[in-house]
């Protein structure tokens, strides 16, 4: 499993609870930027766990959901 610091747990929870949503709802929800939640979500899309565009709006992938099994196994979600 790759690294996924604590703000990309987060982002990948709201994309799951939102389905297919834009980087600037993901940063409202988060209290971040557009641009920020813009750079999660890249890193989500490079770790597998999201796919989908900035303008289209991100959805989870199935990786994206066994990595949040993970975390709900460990009580970290």
């Amino acid at each position: 499993m790759s690294s996924v610091v604590e703000s990309e747990r987060y982002a990948l929870k709201l994309i799951y609870e939102l389905g297919k949503t834009k980087p600037e709802d993901i940063g409202k929800e988060m209290g971040f930027s557009p641009e920020y939640a813009t750079v999660l979500c890249r890193s989500l899309w490079k770790n597998g766990y999201i796919r989908g565009t900035a303008m289209a709006g991100y959805e989870i992938t199935p990786e994206g959901e066994k990595f949040l099994a993970t975390l709900k196994k460990g009580n970290n979600f």
